[in-house]
């Protein structure tokens, strides 16, 4: 079977690389992991010409062909592994006209590989703006290979691209020259190394003399080999990475005087520039970030309420329907109580998570997400870290597993860890149903200073506790753990841009699809686990509860409505989950938590959001008739000596619980594949578990 015409896009971050891939494949993409790390592999199919269809794979951003860190390395395996499946025919390389002396660097260095290279020119109308004007005819006539203007998020260029593409797939034209004399750099040894390691240019030869020990593809006699041959030519892999950047820019500059005009020497403050001057600013900059953080807390209230009442109500009455429709047996009891009460609450938390996304989606795609990132870099300095971590923190406000995996960025493996380690206390999607279902219950909804929804401001203070409480354990991580690698916080920071609205729509709909499928797999399972477990217990304590019922109803007919709910309430704490319930009850009493409670501690620790469908489950069976909602039914909870369940002391405290508990298994699973060893995820659990406790036992004793 013939191999897949294969285009690989490579390119700086944030040189609009993933906006030419998404315009490319539209929705034929999916997203796995290279052979062999764990680094995101996106790939999809393009239509390139009727007669061409074309695998794309979008290489991790990179601004040299020298890597430091894990993404770059894999695509500098890709583009010299010969063998490497994913190796690519054709290279699409989107250099950023507003920098183009530094993206064309990189250019340089991707074409002197000898893969065929299409130069795809990005941000031109921002380097118009500039008072940057690009000759791209002449461009292209001096760096010998196409180049065409593109801009993606207005599909412009596109056809273009195509077109350029589908000609060199069918004409095949001839590799391009070399941009500089490898031989005359290095010297005449280069030709060994490159029929040794079978490489395919002088380039890539240097390149296997300069990493030949990262390279792990390459054969043990192969690194012996280069080892001996480097070492007979006195080989000094600094002096030549040295000359061969001098080289390039003397190039470079000729093509830029040529090719390139500009109105002033001095660079034209363009509108991002003014933008920043007050974003940016050391006051003004961090009032404006809490100002923004404010609103999207408010608004997850404000914007989700009306949606979230039509979803309860729609499963209230869907179960109803079902409850009148269906005789009164084993599985109408099923469906109603464990099924649709287990989903149906989580369901209703939705319109939330579609929220929370769609504002990190607008402000990652305006440019102002790295702006967060510059603006707490002193913060994070304090704790050991830099600004480089505030990626993967703030990522993980949406979710744990890929703000960790984002964390492989980080150069030096000491930040790495840490921010790793911290990570998981930065409140996630999956918290927030807790959140909300408990500020519902123990926050009363009133306004601060007219103005200020108090129980936004109480959501507002929950994310700021694990983020702050993320920086005190990074303190004390930084303090533990001892090296003497340092590193710097070097950080592009992107034009401003208007967010594109369509992408922002898709991709609210898209991760609340994942959060159904993917919570409601996990939430469909327990809760019908629950529902059993709570409907069924010892055969010998539940019928001595059916003959104390039966008894008290003979002799007292008149009360059979009210003894109905405390044999349902019997019923349930002499069941497989009341009796595990009152197994932990006297660990998890001194933070105020019922039996019930202890149940859903339990279950969600395989995903937090689980922690609603235990409660809708536990307060549903025995209860077919009472149609209120989840959060009334909790509001109604008691002790048995009379005493509400839920107050303000027992809320906050199963709040700030929740704020540190680990309580996610996928979390723990990626931690471990990320550091390849079970000891980081079992020390995360453990000291996560103990800070969840000892705040929550505090935050209770101090309200109570």
């Amino acid at each position: 079977m013939q191999r897949p015409f294969t285009i690989a896009l490579v390119g700086n971050p944030n040189s609009g690389k993933s906006s030419l891939f998404n315009s490319l494949t539209g929705l034929n993409q999916k997203v796995g992991n290279f052979p062999g790390v764990t680094v995101d592999k996106k790939t999809g199919v393009a239509r390139i010409s009727e007669q061409l269809t074309a695998n794309v794979i979008d290489l991790p951003g990179t601004y040299s062909i020298y890597p430091k860190s894990a993404d770059e390395y894999v695509t500098y395996e890709v583009l010299l592994n010969s063998s490497n499946k994913d190796k690519p025919d054709l290279l699409v390389v989107i250099a950023d006209a507003s920098n183009l002396k530094r993206n064309l660097l990189f250019c340089s260095q991707i074409m002197d590989l000898k893969i065929p290279v299409v130069i795809a020119l990005s941000m031109v109308d921002i380097a118009r703006t500039q008072g940057t004007t690009i000759d791209i005819e002449g461009l292209q006539r001096m760096m010998g290979v196409p180049v065409v203007a593109i801009n993606p998020r207005k599909n412009k260029g596109i056809s273009q691209l195509k077109k350029i593409v589908g000609d060199m797939y069918t004409l095949r034209p001839p590799v391009h020259p070399d941009f500089i004399d490898i031989k005359e750099l290095a010297g005449n040894w280069v030709e060994e190394v490159k029929l040794l390691c079978g490489q395919e240019s002088n380039y890539g030869a240097l390149q296997v003399a300069c990493n030949y020990m990262e390279l792990h593809y390459l054969q043990a006699s192969h690194r012996i080999r280069v080892a001996a041959l480097l070492d007979e030519v006195k080989f000094n892999k600094a002096a030549v990475q040295a000359a061969e950047i001098m080289q390039r820019y003397r190039r470079i500059d000729d093509i830029i005087r040529q090719c390139v005009v500009m109105e002033s020497p001095i660079k034209k403050t363009i509108a991002s520039d003014k933008i920043d001057r007050v974003l940016l600013h050391p006051l003004w900059g961090n009032l404006i970030l809490l100002l923004v953080l404010f609103t999207l807390f408010q608004s997850i209230f404000w914007l989700a309420d009306y949606p979230m009442t039509w979803v309860e109500e729609g499963f209230s009455v869907v179960r109803g329907w079902a409850l009148e429709i269906m005789p009164d047996n084993f599985f109408r009891d099923l469906l109603v109580n464990g099924i649709l009460a287990g989903i149906g609450g989580i369901a209703i938390f939705i319109p939330q998570i579609m929220i929370l996304f769609g504002f990190i989606t607008i402000l990652e795609d305006s440019g102002y997400m790295a702006r967060i990132s510059f603006l707490t870099d002193r913060l994070m300095r304090s704790a050991g870290l830099n600004g480089r971590s505030v990626m993967p923190l703030i990522s993980g406000m949406a979710c744990a597993v890929p703000a960790i995996m984002s964390a492989r960025t980080i150069q030096n493996r000491k930040e790495r860890l840490i921010t790793i380690m911290v990570t998981p206390l930065m409140s996630c999607s999956a918290r927030l149903p807790v959140y909300t279902i408990l500020i519902g219950l123990v926050i009363p909804e009133r306004q601060v200073l007219g103005f200020f929804s108090m129980q936004g401001l109480v959501l507002m203070a929950l994310y700021l506790l694990g983020f702050f409480m993320a920086l005190l354990v990074a303190k004390v991580l930084d303090k533990l753990i001892k090296t003497k690698e340092r590193t710097y916080f070097l950080m592009e920071l992107p034009v401003y841009r208007s967010p594109r609205w369509a992408n922002v729509g898709i991709t609210m709909v898209e991760k609340a699809k994942v959060f159904v499928t993917d919570a409601g797999k996990v939430i469909m399972v327990i809760s019908v686990v629950l529902w059993a477990l709570a409907s069924f217990g010892p055969p010998a304590r539940m019928q001595a509860v059916e003959a104390k019922y039966t008894a008290l109803k003979a002799a007292a007919p008149q009360a059979a409505d009210s003894l109905d709910k405390l044999h349902a309430t019997d019923k349930l704490e002499n069941s497989f989950a009341g009796i595990m319930g009152h197994a932990i009850e006297p660990a998890i009493r001194p933070l105020g938590y019922d039996w019930k409670i202890g149940i859903a501690l339990i279950t969600s620790f395989a995903a937090r959001e689980v922690f609603v469908g235990t409660m809708s489950t536990l307060y549903s069976v025995g209860d077919d008739t009472d149609d209120r909602r989840i959060r009334e039914k909790m509001a109604d909870a008691r002790f048995k000596d009379g005493r509400p369940v839920y107050t303000l002391a027992s809320g906050l405290s199963l709040l700030v619980f929740y704020v540190f508990a680990m309580q996610c298994m996928s979390t723990l699973a990626i931690v471990k594949r990320e550091t390849n060893s079970w000891k980081i995820p079992m020390l995360q659990l453990l000291y996560m578990s103990v800070l969840a406790y000892v705040g929550g036992f505090i935050v209770y004793q101090l309200f109570k």
